[in-house]
């Protein structure tokens, strides 16, 4: 984080890109579906075989209220599609899809309208399974409160040992506002304490990613405790996949 303004380091920059499933659009699995003005598929990701299971040569050129859906909702989506088409205003939520193998999946969709450089409207489609978002959500939300709840302190630090995120125990062992703490270096928060070994251990743990459990003890004092007080800390890291050059190459 930037300690000037509040932006990330990098904003504008392209952002690292890996092989590997790394971030909610991956583990979400999300289809892209584009329509041409006659509900005809013209753009079918890699995302929307799985989904739906028809390959792209059996999906492109295809009406899709036929091609995806059962008999009784043709009138539904035909509907859904127009609106959308007539007023440019998006449409989200649960739709019965049928699947290559005719078996039933009810699809999370948000779908909106898009302008090509010819003047000529296309519908775009972003799908994914909500069985799968459902179960994400929940995940999410009890990790969420697991970590607000928890009585040890947690902070995420960034490579150059900047502070990206801290819960509320953190925030009350600290007696430091969990924003104040963002873009600022972790020598800046443990004025008081012994931090080049915890530093080090840092740097180890980005480098190698093996944890370090209660490796550390830091003894010092925080506004919250102003009498010499210690602290076991354990570390953990993770790495991103290398990624290929930014776009356009140079």
């Amino acid at each position: 984080m930037s300690t000037a303004d509040g932006r990330p380091a990098d904003a504008g920059q392209p952002e690292e890109r890996s092989s590997q499933p790394s971030g909610l659009m991956d583990l979400l699995g999300v289809a892209a579906v584009l329509l041409d003005a006659d509900g005809r598929i013209v753009l079918w990701s890699p995302e929307a075989e799985e989904l739906f299971g028809y390959t792209s040569e059996e999906a492109l050129g295809q009406y899709a209220a036929p091609l995806l859906v059962h008999e009784q909702h043709w009138d539904l989506m035909i509907k859904l599609f127009a609106e959308v088409m007539a007023t440019g205003e998006r449409w989200a939520g649960a739709f019965p899809i049928r699947h290559k193998d005719g078996s039933t999946r009810l699809v999370e969709f948000r779908n909106m309208r898009l302008l090509d450089d010819l003047g000529d409207f296309y519908t775009l489609g972003m799908a994914t399974d909500r069985s799968r978002l459902r179960e994400v959500d929940r995940d999410l939300a009890l990790s969420t409160r697991l970590i607000s709840q928890s009585p040890i302190g947690l902070a995420i630090l960034d490579t150059d040992l900047r502070y990206v995120a801290v819960n509320p125990a953190l925030e009350r062992m600290h007696g430091i506002l969990a924003e104040d703490h963002l873009g600022r270096h972790y020598r800046e928060i443990m004025t008081a304490a012994k931090f080049e070994g915890p530093e080090a251990g840092m740097r180890q743990v980005l480098k190698t990613g093996a944890p370090m459990i209660d490796e550390y003890t830091i003894v010092g004092h925080t506004p919250a405790h102003p009498h010499m007080h210690a602290w076991s800390i354990s570390l953990y890291g993770w790495t991103r996949v290398a990624s290929p050059p930014p776009w356009p190459p140079r």
